[in-house]
């Protein structure tokens, strides 16, 4: 049978300040009045049965789950919660385990809950093609087909004969990625795998073999909790998919955009729950904005009026008790604001 995992433990820091830790943007109704959680989990639904459907979190966030499985239906014994975060070897891997002790035939696949989709028709579509590669003891990836020279997102290189994995590529200089755009080898690292269960625990055992010592140790939630902190911290992508020659890759083009940061917001249509877009002058806005003379701005007001004027290549965000002024190519850093904001007690 098919089986999901869904990754929901992030805080979203490069999203601040509309993502916040104790309200990430995974819990967010950012372009829906359904939050970006509850979208991934519907979206999946009409290939995956929900008793099929996991989840990983953090502990900090079990009442906020614990609310959404009861609403879709999720069973709460299908849910991870983590002491800490462990990026995402450790989630995917105790869940995968979990999964095969109940199904040694099991195939899996890992969605970010922090995605847009477009195109959920075409979505389905490539993720069965996914399942069918998969099944044949590959592990595959969905690579976006790239239609700009993105810098903020890491790339994945094939063989294009074959579509098997040559290389992940981290996030590149924009040389680099002008480069790549040209080249139809190169695609969008999505994050999003499809493997058999017991592939993915025999290349864990092979690559990371402490990291599945513990796995295997964990009986329940109480040796969970003990043994969870041993986990080293590592993704699942530098611990398993770079070493692999297993890994083999999926063209996708469903629209997609992994709102990493505010600058992915730019890749969203108009009209998405209320955005607008000055396509002359290159600026995009939410909410009550008015504007003069600005270019390439990005204004998002929670609530109070956001006036900008002469701007250029500025993101500018206002909520009730927090405002974001930043230059575009800056965005990257506003997770520093907020260990500095956690630093200082200020949230």
């Amino acid at each position: 049978m098919n089986y999901a995992i869904i990754l929901a433990g992030g805080i979203g820091s490069r999203f601040w300040p509309l993502s916040r830790e104790s309200q990430p943007k995974q819990f967010l109704g950012l372009f829906s009045e359904k939050s970006m959680l509850e979208q991934t989990i519907l979206r999946v639904s009409s290939l995956i049965d929900k008793k099929n459907i996991y989840i990983a979190t953090n502990k900090a966030y079990r009442n906020k789950i614990t609310n959404f499985s009861k609403k879709l239906g999720i069973s709460f014994q299908n849910i991870l919660f983590e002491a800490e975060s462990k990026n995402t070897l450790a989630p995917i891997g105790v869940l995968t385990h979990k999964i095969y002790d109940k199904d040694k035939e099991a195939v899996v696949i890992v969605l970010p809950s922090d995605h847009y989709i477009k195109n959920e028709s075409r979505f389905i579509k490539i993720l069965a093609q996914a399942i069918s590669v998969a099944k044949k003891g590959l592990i595959v990836t969905l690579g976006i087909i790239p239609d700009k020279p993105e810098t903020g997102y890491g790339y994945i290189k094939i063989n294009s004969k074959t579509y098997k994995v040559d290389r992940f590529i981290e996030k590149p200089a924009l040389a680099k990625a002008k480069r790549f755009i040209k080249d139809k080898s190169y695609f969008w690292n999505s994050g999003m795998f499809v493997f058999r269960a017991d592939i993915m625990l025999q290349e864990m055992k092979k690559f990371s073999p402490r990291n599945y010592g513990i796995i295997n140790k964990i009986k329940e939630n109480k040796s969970l909790n003990k043994l969870w902190k041993r986990f080293s911290s590592l993704s699942i992508d530098y611990a398993i998919m770079e070493k692999t020659h297993k890994m083999a890759l999926v063209p996708a083009d469903f629209g997609w955009s992994d709102l990493g940061s505010w600058q992915a917001i730019e890749s969203l249509p108009a009209g998405q729950a209320g955005l607008t877009k000055d396509d002359k002058n290159g600026n995009m806005s939410k909410g009550c904005c008015v504007d003069i003379g600005s270019k390439n701005t990005l204004a998002w007001s929670s609530g109070r009026i956001l006036a900008t004027i002469g701007l250029n290549n500025i993101i500018v965000v206002e909520t009730k008790d927090a405002l974001l002024v930043c230059a575009k190519e800056k965005a990257q850093e506003i997770k520093s604001v907020v260990r500095i904001l956690k630093q200082r007690h200020l949230g």
